[in-house]
């Protein structure tokens, strides 16, 4: 690598960071991440117990547990790994587009991916996608330097394959995109009897999680996943994530097809790119007419496939290399008017806990929690501390075998009626993931007077009183 590369892959990677490390305090904790920071607080058995029933490898939740333990329990603190693991990823993206693209193609690929809302998001968020992105990349990058036989290129993609199963169960549809770029791209053909023992060594350092592996596929394809299937319009809507706008994504897709239809996709970049970003794309959303799993965060490892798979059409467009560099600019500057990194995502558990403190002023309230997860989200706004008391894995496995939080009007404690003091429900949007009518017709049976007030968006508070 020459002393301008390095110069220039060192200004990416600070202002990546610059960038990522920039507003993590714009979104309070919420979705799945108070999951992730409840569990990084218990006990490594307790934590090895939980990955027996929930599709979560272990990696990402070990590497928060000694984190939050080194770092202060706090929302931005908790952001610090997966903004740092986003901040890096454009280290193997730079040095993958610059082996096969020119150094102004290479930038803009770091830079597409820079000024991207989607993976800025995910960086935000204390979720494993950071990691499994970065991971994704390396994997690519290391793909390619198998092919052109370095050194140590057999090592890294061993470690960095069995880090990316370990991370996420879409790591091992990555390695699947691998593999389907080995027998489509001639020119890494000859490395894929080498690939096959790289994978083979990757299986075998997963074979003490591959039974766990082996039942939560076997749950989501037999009883389902909670998501829905996908509309028809779902693959633009995941360009549209990735290019931050519809005018963008109209353009970058007449790029592809011009630049594809003039070279008939010759360059590397431009074959890996479509396989990278194309097959997962369509891929996943056919699989999920049978298994629903159409959703952007198991996308997140392709996206970076996409954005050099713009850059490599743009620097295609035409001979003349000064129109090159224009469209080149154009599409990162397209990126960065479009980019709204200090904007929330919208959702204030706080909100919730504040509603309902108002109407607990009294006390003796009893509470229900729909769906029983989005109590972790409504502990979480109340303090982060109560995740380390001793009593809280206690407390959690009584709500979560109740199936809601606290108190289950449909299932009274035996020989008890509904409690004469008031019942507060916490509904958030629960019909999209646990449907229980049950609970509010027997609430609205048994309590005449009903309160009601969206304290957050989707989240409902409803006070029931006789």
């Amino acid at each position: 690598m020459s002393r301008t590369d390095k110069l220039v892959l060192t200004v990416l990677v600070l202002l990546n960071a610059a960038v990522k490390l920039a507003w993590l305090r714009v979104n309070e904790l919420s979705g799945d991440e108070p999951f992730t920071v409840f569990w990084a607080q218990q006990g490594t058995r307790d934590l090895l117990a939980m990955f027996q029933e929930e599709n979560n490898p272990p990696l990402y939740f070990f590497l928060m547990k000694w984190w939050s333990a080194a770092a202060p329990l706090e929302v931005a603190w908790l952001r610090v790994p997966s903004a740092v693991f986003s901040a890096i990823a454009v280290w193997p993206l730079f040095l993958f587009a610059r082996k096969h693209l020119s150094i102004w193609a290479a930038i803009s690929a770091c830079l597409l991916f820079t000024f991207c809302n989607e993976h800025y998001a995910y960086a935000h968020e204390v979720r494993a996608y950071g990691l499994l992105t970065l991971l994704a990349i390396t994997a690519m990058w290391q793909l390619d330097r198998l092919a052109r036989r370095k050194p140590r290129a057999f090592l890294w993609l061993v470690a960095v394959n069995a880090l990316m199963a370990y991370t996420h169960f879409m790591g091992w549809a990555a390695m699947g995109i691998q593999f389907l770029c080995l027998l489509v791209v001639a020119e890494w053909r000859h490395a894929l009897r080498t690939w096959l023992k790289t994978l083979g060594i990757a299986v075998v350092l997963f074979v003490p999680y591959g039974h766990v592996f082996v039942q939560r596929v076997g749950s989501s394809v037999v009883h389902g996943t909670w998501l829905a299937q996908p509309a028809w319009d779902e693959p633009y809507s995941m360009l549209w994530r990735w290019s931050n706008q519809p005018a963008i994504t109209v353009l970058f897709l007449c790029a592809i097809a011009f630049a594809c239809w003039r070279t008939r996709a010759k360059n590397i970049a431009m074959r890996v790119g479509l396989l990278w970003a194309g097959t997962p794309l369509i891929g996943l959303f056919i699989v999920s007419f049978f298994v629903p799993l159409y959703l952007d965060r198991y996308l997140v490892w392709a996206a970076p496939g996409f954005a050099m798979l713009v850059v490599a059409c743009l620097e295609q467009l035409t001979d003349k290399q000064t129109v090159v560099r224009v469209a080149l600019i154009a599409a990162c500057a397209a990126m960065l008017v479009t980019f709204r990194p200090w904007a929330g995502n919208g959702m204030h558990p706080s909100r919730v806990a504040e509603q309902v403190r108002q109407w607990d002023e009294e006390g003796g309230t009893s509470f229900t929690v729909l769906p029983y997860w989005y109590t972790l989200n409504w502990a979480a706004a109340e303090d982060l501390a109560l995740f380390r008391d001793p009593y809280a894995l206690e407390t959690w496995n009584a709500v979560k075998s109740r199936g809601v939080g606290g108190y289950d009007p449909t299932h009274p404690v035996a020989g008890s009626d509904a409690p004469d003091g008031p019942v507060i429900l916490i509904d958030a949007d629960a019909r999209t993931t646990t449907p229980s009518p049950e609970v509010r017709s027997y609430l609205r049976a048994n309590y005449p007077r009903i309160d009601s007030v969206e304290a957050d968006r989707k989240v409902w508070v409803y006070r029931f009183r006789k």
